[in-house]
């Protein structure tokens, strides 16, 4: 045998091997199904203790802390997402989008300054009940279109295809309990159906007969479309041969469907049922704020990088400024004239208040777009981040 034939012999025999094994693609943050158990348990876990707290013994203490860790830590932490410099960047890039990412951020925050400098709601108080009254539309509407975009993660998981259909049902339903929610809220925040048993707790502003006649219509609608999502979820799975992930997508759709249906009856519960709208919110952001791509030749990622080595001191962080925006806000929820004492303090004063009543806001219109994965940008910054890519093929 030649040195050449003896040289090629070790080839020759490779061909005949059982190829290696190809490396297992990597796991995408929501793939495994500890976060997602940890999104649907917040319900028991938190929603629940707290909604039997505010009925049988309400502490105001507990709920501004609560609101402190929970909720203002959730509405800064979209900051984070919003002051990453490819963002900024991308903000930036042409007029329409300047206009939207940061002339309309600048008109909420210059719109609450005037309004509460102003005195608005001491001296215009129509207006500022239609005003809030919006306000409180745009939180429902943020709250159920976030469970809606969050539905379709818990379905991604399944790595079924599901129709359009199944999706526009979706849609509606969760519109169906942010007008259920409303009404409950034009309705003095108790369910129209129970007034004569239970005191309304803000304004009445629609006539009970009206109220009734809404809520039982949208209620019917909200349990006929929920119903239907459940079942032709089911169909689709089936078809799709059964893969994992089902019962926590169901499991997602009840227990938020379950929160509004609390809020809806007494407006109050409603902070106990945005607990897992506000766990949600932190799970889904912790790879957008620790494993995003940072530009080294941008100061403020320079900062953001040097801020998110430590977990600890990123989350002490945003502790702290939520601690902040807790106390501003709290020291704001006379504003517009629900407390009248609230204008005897300084316009100084009340311009700072406001900033804090527009950073909420600023947070339900930003999350609108910084989440589409219809937008190029953010597609590509999203994809492979909660979901490994599929395979070739």
């Amino acid at each position: 045998m030649t040195a050449t034939a003896t040289a090629a012999a070790p080839a020759a025999a490779d061909l005949t091997a059982t190829p290696p094994p190809a490396k297992p693609l990597a796991l995408g943050f929501f793939d495994p199904p500890g976060p997602a158990r940890l999104v649907v348990g917040t319900f028991a876990a938190v929603t629940l203790p707290l909604a039997a707290v505010t009925l049988l013994a309400p502490s105001g203490e507990l709920l501004w802390v609560y609101l402190w860790l929970f909720g203002m830590t959730h509405f800064v932490l979209t900051l984070t997402v919003y002051l990453q410099w490819q963002n900024l960047r991308h903000f930036a890039g042409t007029w329409p989008r300047r206009l939207l990412f940061f002339g309309l951020p600048v008109g909420i925050f210059v719109l609450f300054d005037a309004l509460h400098a102003g005195r608005i709601g001491m001296t215009f108080p129509v207006f500022a009940l239609v005003f809030w009254g919006g306000v409180r539309l745009l939180d429902f509407n943020h709250f159920n279109r976030q469970s809606f975009g969050v539905l379709q993660l818990f379905k991604g998981r399944t790595r079924a295809k599901y129709t359009p259909r199944l999706k526009k049902a979706e849609d509606l339903f969760f519109a169906s309990l942010t007008l259920l929610l409303f009404v409950t809220f034009l309705s003095g925040g108790v369910c129209p159906l129970l007034h004569g048993s239970v005191e309304p707790i803000i304004p009445v502003v629609l006539p009970t007969g009206a109220a009734q006649a809404l809520f039982v219509g949208l209620g019917v609608s909200a349990v006929s479309l929920g119903g239907g999502c459940g079942v032709e979820l089911r169909r689709q799975w089936t078809t799709a041969g059964r893969p994992a992930g089902f019962g926590l997508a169901v499991g997602y759709l009840l227990v938020q469907a379950l929160a509004a249906v609390l809020a809806a009856l007494y407006l109050p519960l409603y902070a106990a049922a945005l607990a897992v709208h506000y766990v949600e919110y932190h799970v889904l952001m912790y790879p957008r704020c620790f494993h995003s791509r940072l530009d080294s030749s941008a100061r403020v990622d320079r900062l953001f990088g040097k801020l998110r080595e430590s977990r600890l001191v990123f989350y002490a962080a945003i502790v702290t400024a939520a601690g902040v925006v807790t106390l501003s806000a709290a020291a704001g929820m006379g504003s517009m004239g629900r407390h009248p004492g609230v204008f005897t303090e300084p316009r100084g004063y009340l311009v700072l208040i406001a900033a804090f009543d527009g950073l909420f806001v600023f947070h339900y219109v930003v999350e609108m777009f910084i989440w589409r994965f219809a937008d190029p940008h953010f597609r590509q910054q999203l994809s492979g981040l909660y979901f490994a890519p599929k395979p070739a093929g």
